[in-house]
């Protein structure tokens, strides 16, 4: 899940969407899929929640309730442990998966570091887990462009 996602289920964009993203989690896990929290958007909805306006401390223990349902027995999602070391680094300066690095994906406003981040979360994760599908679920169209 991306931070378009997670921002969505903590209610950030109204209840009316998360209402919408909800009917389509459940209907995604009931039809097998399980699903990961990345740390990056993670970090990236925190950054949201702190820069709004209103509700913040509502939207704070929103997001603190979601990351904590990853704690609970069979969980309806997973936080992926992330080491934020070389690989990860050189991963993310090479654009990871995009076909282009990171200097040229910000230089042409074609993606931020965040969603750069996502994108080798998620090849770290296929690496390790080794299995056949495993995409990104984003509402953002050049996100979900790379799969």
């Amino acid at each position: 899940m991306d931070t378009s996602i997670i921002v969505r289920l903590i209610g950030m964009m109204g209840m009316a969407k998360a209402q919408e993203i909800v009917t389509e989690f459940e209907e995604r896990f009931e039809a097998g899929q399980r699903f990961v929290l990345p740390v990056t958007a993670l970090i990236e909805a925190g950054n949201l929640v702190a820069r709004r306006p209103a509700n913040r401390r509502m939207l704070a223990s929103r997001l603190h309730n979601l990351i904590e349902a990853a704690r609970k027995p069979d969980p309806p999602w997973i936080v992926r442990e992330v080491t934020l070391g070389q690989r990860f680094v050189d991963e993310l300066l090479a654009g990871d998966s995009t076909g282009s690095d990171l200097v040229n994906l910000l230089a042409n406003g074609l993606m931020g570091t965040g969603d750069v981040a996502i994108l080798v979360e998620r090849d770290q994760f296929k690496q390790q887990m080794a299995h056949a599908s495993v995409e990104v679920w984003t509402l953002d169209k050049r996100l979900a462009a790379h799969g």
